[in-house]
């Protein structure tokens, strides 16, 4: 799924213009994936945009254990779900996790069985959706992901009115994760 090109920084910028057409004419969706884990907690952060300006902005915060690849795969599954569900066509994902990109994209082998589940799982998520694209990118050019990951690991951060989920188990010991729109419970806190 990879382009032997990588992405160039016009084409993997967070802030660039939304729903750009390609040399084909077709309109390709972006999401930037991040997941964040120390001694404060555990976080994902996934920017979805879509055609005429769609932006979604979705920080996760995990109340389990997860290492900091586990915590960027749960935002991968997070984002590639709600991708999904809002019928995104052409899908552009951008990460800037070196292991997981290149596990999903076939140049390196998973290992230990969490990881192989996360694996397993990501492969069919991919499969109930259309051309998807998995790239890695600086995190320079990650950083809103990124701080919407390190939002959700910090358990005193007050979000105001941005939605935010809490996930108490990994999605890989759930039969559906991050069901989409809105189905599950979310904590909304305001200021």
């Amino acid at each position: 799924m990879e382009n032997d090109r990588g992405p160039t920084e016009e084409t993997a910028r967070e802030d660039k213009r939304p729903g750009s057409t390609e040399q084909s004419g077709e309109i390709h969706w972006t999401l930037h994936v991040d997941g964040s884990a120390g001694k404060t907690g555990r976080g994902a952060g996934v920017v979805l945009h879509g055609p005429e300006g769609f932006t979604l902005e979705y920080p996760l915060r995990l109340n389990f254990k997860a290492s900091n690849n586990e915590a960027e795969y749960e935002a991968l599954l997070a984002g590639l779900s709600l991708a999904a569900e809002l019928s995104a066509g052409k899908l552009k994902v951008y990460s800037d996790s070196q292991l997981v990109v290149n596990q999903v994209n076939g140049a390196y082998e998973a290992k230990g069985p969490r990881m192989k589940r996360y694996l397993q799982k990501v492969k069919e998520e991919l499969q109930r959706m259309g051309e998807v694209e998995i790239l890695q990118v600086p995190r320079d050019m990650n950083n809103r992901a990124d701080a919407l990951s390190k939002m959700a690991s910090e358990e005193t951060h007050d979000f105001g009115t941005v939605l935010t989920e809490i996930l108490s188990h990994p999605s890989i010991d759930e039969k559906q994760s991050c069901v989409f729109p809105f189905t599950k419970q979310w904590n909304s806190v305001s200021t």
